[in-house]
């Protein structure tokens, strides 16, 4: 981001392009660099001026090129106007589409942050102070906008009025329709819970329609690290190349091709819904979350119906510590510990026992139960029922995704398999390819070729039908990726040596 800023600034001091640029106008641009602002420091006018300037730029390097290496002019004319236009499109493009890229992680966000205003209004706290909540929890994006907004309160402007503005200039309709709902419940003083629905549609609409995309980027993962080896193979041996050391080249650019589409396609298998507490190599799974998440809302409404009855929730939590799941006991446990054993306040010992929770909606939802017990315990079971209810719709949106992924999960393990499988088949085929054998007039004793004479292609494809076990395993978030690796590579080898004797293969 630093480089696309200075590229636009230096593009914006060059007179003519700076007119240029304010004379094109675009209202999405417009949207997308103030909402960049906290990130970079870009306007409309110097965006359109780097386009321009750098297309130019394009145009000429292009000529240049193609005139030392004697292109025609019929050539080099059409190759300069089409990376010219790319580089300008693609340049002027960028704010939009980073932002849009912006959009789906906001709208995951939006209930996490509507839960962390509750959880603010319910201890008596301003708005003030929930945005200050909001630039010390580390969101993506959105603590850096909070503390940018506490720069601006610093200097006298209201927080309703940046709210407002943050809500108009971002891409998540989620997040808009939330913080509208904060605005209009200070503003007519009603219950901001009764506008907490427990829904983010917009984030339901794009999961189910990344659901979809899933197939498309499977056929790329196949194509092109499934079937490539294949290919390979075929090539290698039709040249006869399938006995020569030079075969073991191949190696790390078929490795490279697969680790590139991991690391490219990995975040598309991933069931985004909560970030965990604990970051790190022994971070929780969106699975071990979600788990936890549901089996919280199940306490949750244990708990609410504890305190309609008149318990208050120190009391309640320890009649329901024994019905709580394995996922969630040690949380309540820790929590009726402190406040029976240590003798704390509530608030305390939720505190300290919230942090026991893998994700950080769960650790919010309880503090936020504490924080309405606070005023009337039989008011926060009524107010908390209302509020399980609607978010086990959110909870079941997740599950659905979780499942859709499974699905594409097991195909992708199939097709791992599967291509191990006729890898070593093709193999065998090897010496029997060689398609200059049959235009050489020479007789081809193929009994007598052994497998070590195949060894370079043998050891080019088992390394490669290892990786691309272990790689595929990693990039759909699968267990054990090694030992899939290994089952790759095993499946290969059985196959082949099953042809093989078939073949008339010597040791």
């Amino acid at each position: 981001m630093a480089l696309y800023e200075r590229a636009c600034r230096a593009a914006n001091r060059v007179p003519l392009l700076n007119r240029l640029g304010r004379r094109r106008q675009d209202p999405d641009l417009e949207r997308a660099t103030r909402f960049l602002s906290p990130l970079m420091r870009i306007t409309p006018e110097s965006v359109v001026a780097g386009g321009y300037l750098y297309a130019l730029l394009t145009l000429i390097i292009v000529f240049l090129v193609g005139a030392a290496v004697n292109l025609s002019l019929i050539m080099i004319v059409p190759l300069a106007l089409i990376n010219a236009l790319f580089v300008f499109y693609a340049f002027v493009s960028y704010p939009v589409n980073r932002m849009n890229a912006y959009r789906l992680t906001l709208s995951e966000e939006t209930d996490i942050i509507f839960e962390e205003f509750l959880l603010v209004y319910q201890s008596g706290g301003t708005i003030f102070n929930a945005i200050q909540m909001i630039a010390e929890s580390e969101h993506p994006y959105l603590s850096q906008m909070a503390r940018d907004m506490l720069a601006k309160i610093q200097e006298g402007v209201p927080p309703e009025t940046l709210l407002s503005e943050f809500a108009r200039n971002q891409p998540s309709e989620d997040l808009r329709r939330y913080i509208i709902a904060i605005l209009s419940a200070m503003e007519d003083k009603t219950d901001l819970l009764e506008s907490l629905s427990g829904e983010s549609f917009e984030a339901d609409m794009t999961l189910r329609s990344k659901n979809l995309e899933l197939e498309s980027r499977l056929l790329i993962v196949a194509a092109l690290v499934t079937y490539t080896p294949i290919m390979f193979t075929l090539t290698a041996s039709l040249a006869g190349f399938a006995t020569s050391p030079m075969v073991l080249l191949m190696v790390p650019i078929l490795v490279g091709l697969n680790a590139l589409l991991r690391t490219r396609f990995s975040k598309a298998f991933a069931a985004y819904f909560d970030r965990p507490q604990r970051e790190g190599v022994m971070a929780p799974s969106q699975r071990e979350i979600i788990r936890e998440y549901d089996e919280f809302l199940n306490v949750l409404m244990l708990l609410s119906e504890r305190l309609r009855t008149g318990d208050t929730m120190e009391v309640a939590l320890a009649k329901i510590k024994d019905e709580a799941s394995p996922e969630v006991k040690p949380i309540i446990d820790r929590a009726v510990e402190r406040i029976y054993n240590d003798e704390v306040s509530l608030q305390e010992a939720v505190e300290d026992a919230a942090s026991l929770a893998l994700g950080q909606r769960v650790a919010g939802l309880f503090k936020l139960a504490a924080k309405m017990c606070e005023m009337s315990a039989t008011d926060a079971g009524e107010r908390l029922g209302k509020i399980v209810s609607r978010l086990v719709k959110r909870s079941a949106v997740a599950k659905e995704r979780e499942a859709i992924i499974n699905a594409q999960r097991l195909k992708v393990y199939l097709l791992s398999l599967t291509s191990s499988i006729v890898l070593g088949l093709l193999s065998s085929l090897a010496p029997f390819l060689f398609v200059a054998a049959l235009f050489q007039g020479t007789d081809v004793s193929f009994g007598a070729i052994s497998i070590q004479e195949l060894a370079p292609l043998l050891i080019t494809l088992f390394i490669t039908t290892v990786s691309t076990g272990y790689q595929n395993t990693l990039m759909i978030n699968g267990r054990r990726p090694l030992l899939m690796g290994l089952i790759n590579g095993i499946l290969y080898w059985l196959s082949f040596v099953s042809a093989g004797s078939m073949m008339g293969f010597e040791r």
